[in-house]
């Protein structure tokens, strides 16, 4: 049925002229937080994500599967060596002015998007086109980029190596052309008016403080008039709640987001118009493997194998994560996912494996007191630091992905330490993504403090929610000692709670595990400068949907990210032939290759992979779940 509403009918009569004849088709769509710019080579954030989508079109697409596609250019080839690719330019296309789209208007495009003076900060998957990263320093000069139009429909673009995933990164938001004419016209208006020329699916009719963003039907794009959706409102809101206020009244039919603290109510309350769908990250933890006894690969495996993750999924985040055994998740993974063994036989080889590594079993523990098992800070912990922009890490996600939504709690026992329990990530994309580190979003930065109060650790025994051992060997006896170790989880009510579950199950196969907290920047801080821990929890979310974007995370060389220590030069020589080899089928045996000998090797814990949450309404079709949480407006339909 058509869909009228009548809370955008004052700024939809304002953008009358900018209407197609018969834009009865309406989709409100809500957005948290409002967009900073429209200029995609400037947005730093997953706000603008579906907006350029709708408004802009590169050289190649995402579908509604979240799949590429052909988009500007109708085709492409590939060099042998895998270092040039030259596109054709689909007949017909035009901006949303009329002006015919050429390959110029792509060179032209790169090259501000490498500019110094434009300062786009997501440049780094893109950087691998020839004297990209020298031209961004002012070294070399804007033409001399790899990118040339040998003609109006044609272009090529000439990379530094071979990159077998290059052509997922030109789906990226920051690879989306702009009109640099209109824009050496507009000037600073580019981008923050609704003065936007563009070459996508939609055009920007206007701006309303109000009401939103509201886009209508570019009639010049090819499929224009196959597009069941005549115009989009995009309606910003300051929180998720909002959001879903707004869809519970009817006003948006989807949000991109719902507050995770009462998943299970909404659950019961929307039902299946509540979307979960796999992200590509993982959140696990990293064991120290330079540190005895955890560079015996038997106690590393014995420790994983212990862990019942569907328990822990159900039990912290109500179904908000899902679980998780490897680091690479399966829908990544050319493989489909292992159905585990029951978890009884699993514990029984991980005491087998912990005997074998020279430990014995954890005597008897006198009962906790009644407040134990509740998560305590320690006492020196400092509020964590407010989010980063995106979720996803990956922008679209993200890279999203991956940021916090839900409100903190404060704890009345230590009112300086606010937690949160939602498992959102915040990775900063691209390039080099950034370690998932979560905390509330309502949670303002702290002020700079000096930097040994900010970094110091908390004492392992200080404060913890693992009571003293009551365990201790009765005089003579010689038998071998239990494993104890520390878990150390940042700040955040979620993490210690997933660690405490894990702590408890750990108990089962006589392993005492002490759980300490410390601010989010003190914590990741030890984990990237080498201090000393046992255990530590972190997580990574993927810029790109590839597997060797999680997995060279554990190369022996990555001194940034690789918080386990992790050495395995078997390891990384797979990642090294994969990351340049353009056989597909080839490429896709080495990653397997290398997510296997991390398997073995078990440096990291594997425990819950994200996910993506959304409300959908049942009147909107098309929506298709997928790992990049990507829904471009043209393929969705109002009913």
């Amino acid at each position: 049925m058509m869909m009228r509403f009548a809370w955008i009918a004052g700024a939809m009569l304002a953008a009358t002229a900018a209407l197609p004849a018969s834009a009865d088709v309406i989709y409100p769509r809500g957005l948290v937080k409002a967009p900073e710019t429209l200029d995609p080579q400037k947005a730093a954030t997953f706000n603008e994500t579906p907006i350029l989508y709708d408004l802009f079109e590169g050289l190649v697409a995402l579908d509604g599967e979240g799949k590429t596609v052909p988009g500007a250019a109708e085709s492409w080839t590939i060099s042998p060596d895998g270092l040039v690719y030259t596109f054709r330019l689909r007949d017909g296309a035009r901006w949303s002015n009329g002006d015919v789209v050429k390959a110029a208007d792509f060179v032209a495009s790169f090259r501000r998007l490498f500019a110094p003076e434009t300062g786009a900060t997501e440049t780094g998957p893109l950087l691998v086109i020839k004297n990209a990263a020298a031209i961004q320093q002012g070294s070399a000069k804007a033409d001399t980029l790899g990118v040339a139009a040998p003609d109006a429909k044609t272009l090529e673009i000439t990379l530094e190596r071979p990159v077998p995933t290059f052509l997922g990164r030109l789906a990226l938001p920051v690879a989306l052309p702009v009109n640099v004419t209109s824009i050496r016209k507009l000037g600073a208006d580019f981008g923050t008016t609704g003065k936007i020329v563009s070459n996508g699916a939609y055009r920007l009719a206007a701006i309303d403080k109000k009401d939103g963003y509201i886009l209508v039907k570019n009639p010049r794009f090819r499929d224009a008039k196959a597009m069941p959706i005549d115009s989009v409102v995009y309606k910003a809101f300051d929180d998720v709640a909002g959001c879903v206020e707004a869809y519970r009244a009817k006003a948006v039919l989807s949000c991109p987001d719902v507050p995770t603290e009462n998943l299970a109510e909404l659950k019961g309350e929307f039902g299946g118009a509540l979307r979960l769908a796999p992200f590509p990250g993982t959140y696990y933890f990293a064991i120290n493997t330079t540190k005895k006894p955890f560079d015996k690969v038997e106690v590393r495996r014995a420790l994983s194998l212990a862990i019942d993750r569907e328990a822990l999924a159900s039990a912290v985040w109500s179904g908000g994560m899902v679980p998780a055994d490897t680091l690479v998740p399966p829908a990544l993974s050319a493989s489909p996912a292992a159905t585990p063994q029951p978890i009884e036989t699993r514990r029984a080889e991980a005491r087998k494996l912990l005997e074998a590594a020279g430990f014995g079993e954890l005597a008897a523990v006198a009962p906790a007191p009644e407040d134990a098992g509740k998560p305590i800070a320690a006492a020196d912990a400092a509020p964590a630091n407010a989010p980063g922009e995106k979720p996803m890490e990956n922008k679209p996600l993200a890279d999203k992905p991956a940021e916090s939504t839900a409100s903190g709690t404060k704890d009345a026992a230590n009112p300086d330490v606010t937690y949160s329990i939602t498992a959102k990530p915040s990775v900063i994309m691209p390039g080099d993504a950034a370690p998932v580190a979560e905390t509330p979003a309502d949670e303002k930065a702290p002020a700079d403090k000096p930097a040994a109060q900010s970094a110091a650790p908390a004492a392992p025994d200080a404060r913890s929610s693992v009571p003293a051992a009551k365990e201790e060997k009765a005089a003579g006896d010689t038998g071998p000692s239990p494993l104890r170790l520390t878990i150390r989880v940042g700040t955040g009510l979620g993490h210690e709670e997933t660690a405490r579950i894990v702590a408890d199950q750990w108990k089962k196969i006589g392993v005492e595990a002490t759980i300490v907290t410390e601010a989010n920047p003190a914590h990741f801080a030890r984990l990237r400068d080498g201090g000393d821990f046992d255990v530590a929890r972190t997580g990574w979310i993927a810029d790109e949907a590839d597997p060797i974007d999680l997995l060279t995370v554990l190369r022996s060389d990555n001194v940034r990210f690789n918080y386990p220590r992790y050495t395995n030069r078997d390891f990384d020589k797979l990642l090294d032939q994969a990351a340049v080899d353009m056989d597909r089928e080839r490429r896709q045996q080495e990653l397997g290759a290398a997510a296997a000998l991390l398997a073995a090797d078990a440096p990291i814990i594997p425990l819950l992979g994200y996910v993506s949450l959304s409300l959908v309404s049942p009147t909107l079709t098309g929506w298709s779940d997928n790992m990049l949480n990507v829904h471009p407006t043209r393929f969705l339909a109002v009913n």
